[in-house]
């Protein structure tokens, strides 16, 4: 008996598609087979296709049964469509139906057809393509039949502009074919600097060129006391993932430095001291700013500290402008301080402070010089693989920012999310456009239960069982450690980072958590309602409905528009114009607000776009009993004549004081709880 007799070619294609894939995922031991393969709902167009066509109706009226056991128009127009985009489109299509693009030759824009000695297959190819067929000679003397199409506009992909002219053509005027909710209105929504900057790779060349260069000036410089064995890049511009690519002229994005670090070969010259070490780091950093002001290729160098407020924490660093305004930042990495926060969290060595205060500081020792420069590598690794990932990140963080979860969803964890969905695609395929691994990321974040569940991440397929159940028992104990979730809720872990906690570890952990996933839920769910005509805008419009006040910021409040100190001494350089031009007065108030309000009130923003600060009290400054040396303005206050008084955060008090730090930043501050504009005006 044979059961398929009514499959045509295409479909028995696509049914072993699916086979292989569902073998793979079955194989995969990052992979809930039976929920992947029975329990999640795999047709959804939007998720599940990478392209989407819509042909008039008329084409299917028209359609005539031509097979033997044809079910009709429909059938017949699918196997016509099938012939025609597998003719049309060549190996630029894994798959027809559905269409899985090879991304190895979707984006050619040059075809070459049938040689001019054979005429039958060169009069097939022009009464195919009609007036886009041309002959062409090429640089290895043959003379073919070509196709050429245009890549200069980002807005209309290859495999569009090829349905759509084969459809025109085969069909005559009857053929119209669209595109619903296609990469192009998703495209639109990312920064660009130049329209015909299709290529991840050539719109971050120039920072990457710039990297480069100024590697080759420090490697080859003299006079440093010990050779310099690696130099580490360890930000989004060096592995593809800003929102904005930095570009010759242009200060660098959201006033950051391009950071990278510098190790210098092993000695036993260098202090045992924290405290010495630091002033090591700054002489050797003094050393380097003084070769490279001899060159030609930097305008300015500047020495600075950070965090200065915790000892343990304070890193000096360099400053480097180079004459295409591109703001690097160098710090110098050595091991042994690490060593030396082991042996004080161990208690084999004596400290003043606290143990949390060095058990934050190894944390971030290890996040800023281990796993940044590590998943710097990684993440850029992939993103020369899989051409659309690095437009995935830029629009989950552009989507992140608009949202204002700019400073409580670290980047990191945005691109291991995004990561996760080209190398753990089940049960679908690899996505092969924007909108596919876009919308497939929401919905992960959306049905990821965080709470019994860790996110892993495989960048190179090689975790073992071992140590993928390593990581579950890391997790567990955390769960068991922290079970109110008030530091650590999402655990997403990786074969470069088993600990789980580094991208994640927050202080409002289980707040942010929920907030992340009920906005991926309502974006889906727009989705979901929206289907084919969802506009991707609606998508990124935030909701300001939730929150206890926001503190509207002016537009133009750059540095640029600051004005100048009338005191010569007091002048910038004008080599230091672009670090200057990075000190972004909104942020600056931003961070100061949190720390002098971050236990209290929880801040949140769009760093990309800064025009509101958003706040939610603290839940534990509500009403309480009367208690001294709290940490915050509080007001007498009583429910009933007959309760006992109690006190509360003094929330009138707190938003005049925001109102006079902001005075040159902010236009009005608006309580949502009052439902109109307050009076608290700078």
């Amino acid at each position: 008996m044979d059961l398929l007799f009514k499959m045509s070619p295409w479909s028995y294609r696509r049914l072993k598609h699916e086979a292989t894939s569902s073998l793979r995922a079955l194989g995969n031991p990052l992979v809930d087979s039976f929920k992947s393969l029975f329990i999640s709902k795999v047709y959804e167009p939007y998720k599940m296709y990478d392209f989407l066509f819509r042909l008039s109706s008329s084409i299917i009226t028209t359609a005539v049964p031509s097979r033997e056991n044809d079910i009709g128009p429909l059938a017949t127009l699918a196997d016509d469509l099938h012939e025609k985009f597998s003719y049309g489109l060549g190996n630029r299509a894994i798959l027809i139906h559905p269409m899985v693009p090879n991304q190895d030759h979707c984006r050619r824009t040059v075809d070459r057809g049938p040689s001019i000695d054979d005429k039958t297959a060169s009069a097939h190819f022009r009464h195919f393509w009609g007036d886009k067929a041309e002959l062409r000679r090429f640089k290895d003397g043959t003379i073919v039949e070509s196709l050429i199409w245009d890549d200069s506009d980002p807005e209309r992909s290859v495999i569009g502009q090829i349905t759509k002219h084969i459809v025109h053509r085969q069909f005559g005027p009857r053929g119209q074919a669209d595109h619903p909710n296609s990469d192009k209105a998703f495209d639109t929504l990312l920064p660009r600097q130049s329209a015909t900057q299709q290529d991840v790779l050539r719109q971050f060349s120039t920072v990457t060129n710039a990297f480069e260069s100024l590697c080759q000036i420090l490697r080859a410089m003299d006079g440093l006391p010990l050779q310099i064995r690696t130099l580490s890049p360890a930000s989004a511009e060096l592995r593809f993932s800003s929102l904005v690519a930095p570009v010759a002229g242009n200060p660098n994005r959201l006033g950051q430095p391009i950071e990278f670090h510098v190790q210098f070969e092993y000695s036993t010259r260098w202090p045992d001291d924290l405290a010495a070490i630091q002033r090591t780091k700054i002489a050797f950093l003094l050393k380097i700013a003084r070769g490279l002001e001899k060159d030609t290729s930097v305008s300015a160098v500047r020495l600075g500290l950070d965090n200065l407020k915790c000892k343990l924490l304070a890193h000096s660093f360099l400053d480097i402008v180079t004459t295409h305004n591109i703001v690097f930042r160098l710090r110098i990495h050595h091991e042994h301080e690490l060593e030396i926060l082991g042996q004080l969290l161990d208690g084999q060595r004596r400290f003043s402070g606290s143990k949390e205060e060095v058990a934050l500081a190894v944390t971030e020792f290890k996040r800023r010089y281990t796993q940044g420069p590590a998943h710097t590598q990684a993440v850029a690794t992939l993103v020369t693989r899989y051409p659309m990932l690095s437009l995935t990140i830029r629009l989950l963080k552009k989507w992140r920012d608009c949202h204002l979860l700019s400073s409580q969803i670290r980047d990191e964890l945005i691109e291991l999310l995004a990561v996760r969905s080209f190398v753990c695609p089940y049960p679908w395929a690899t996505p092969g456009s924007l909108r596919s691994a876009f919308l497939r990321t929401l919905a992960f974040v959306a049905s990821w239960d965080w709470q019994s569940e860790p996110l892993i991440v495989d960048f190179k397929s090689d975790l073992t069982k071992q140590e993928i159940d390593g990581i579950h028992l890391r997790f567990e104990a955390w769960r068991k450690l922290d079970p109110s979730m008030n530091r650590v809720a999402m655990f997403a872990a990786s074969n470069i980072d088993r600990e789980g906690i580094t991208w994640t570890e927050n202080r409002l952990a289980r707040i942010m958590a929920t907030r992340f996933t009920n906005l991926a839920k309502a974006s889906i769910n727009l989705a979901n309602v929206q289907d084919l005509e969802l506009g991707p805008e609606a998508l990124f419009k935030p909701s300001l409905a939730g929150y206890d006040f926001v503190i509207h910021l002016k537009h133009k409040t750059s540095a640029a528009d600051r004005k100048r100190f009338p005191f010569k001494n007091l002048q910038l350089s004008h080599d230091s114009n672009a670090i200057d031009a990075m000190l972004d007065p909104t942020q600056h108030f931003f961070n100061e607000l949190q720390w002098l309000y971050g236990e209290n009130v929880i801040f949140f923003q769009n760093e990309s776009a800064p025009t509101v600060v958003a706040g939610l009290w603290n839940p534990q400054t509500g009403p309480r009993n009367w208690k001294i040396n709290l940490r915050y303005s509080t007001v007498p206050m009583r429910k009933r004549e007959d309760a006992e008084p109690q006190i509360a955060i003094n929330r009138t008090s707190i938003l005049n004081d925001i109102a006079r730090i902001g005075i040159n930043v902010i236009t009005r501050i608006d309580e949502e709880l009052s439902k109109r504009p307050s009076k608290y005006q700078p």
